[in-house]
């Protein structure tokens, strides 16, 4: 198989993971507001923090979060290749392993740092029920990663090409 090949299909089928990936954390995080359990507002908290109101917050925010859905799309991709275990379940696990690390360093970082300095007083209260929604969140993203990565039969694929290589074959 050619290098351009693989290169299309490893960047198509990041694509698509992370956009599903993306797709999964906000049904996850408007579920969680809908039922009253937190405020977990992401899209509009990340826009209004750079709009510094509520006023186009909504796209601005889901650009961000789109966008950074899709480049981390790329990141889980990748490592799930690099650990190179076929099937879906192995990756489903590995993806939703990859989203708790991911939703704890942002847990972190929203209740930690954004809260605090966001000029909407809605989201400037970042609390337990808040870090633990974006962790949820995080690992339904990843699963949903893993489980399209899994799919897509790229880890096998790549790790069978590498060991073929480091085999001088």
């Amino acid at each position: 198989m050619k290098a351009a090949t693989l290169i299309g299909e490893f960047l198509v089928w990041s694509v698509i993971a992370g956009g599903l990936g993306v797709a999964a954390m906000t049904t996850v995080l408007w579920a969680i507001t809908r039922s009253g359990l937190s405020n977990a507002r992401m899209v509009v908290a990340v826009g209004s923090l750079l709009t510094r109101g509520y006023e186009k917050a909504t796209l601005v925010g889901g650009f961000i979060h789109v966008t950074a859905g899709l480049f981390f799309g790329l990141v889980y991709t990748l490592i799930l290749v690099a650990i190179g275990h076929g099937g879906v379940v192995p990756n489903l696990m590995f993806g939703a392993l990859i989203g708790v690390v991911h939703g704890l360093i942002m847990a972190l970082v929203l209740v930690a740092a954004v809260a605090e300095v966001h000029p909407l007083e809605e989201f400037q209260k970042g609390g337990f029920d808040i870090a633990v929604s974006h962790a949820a969140a995080h690992i339904v993203y990843g699963a949903v990663v893993g489980l399209v990565i899994g799919l897509s039969g790229l880890p096998a694929t790549l790790g069978a090409l590498q060991l073929v290589k480091l085999g001088g074959g």
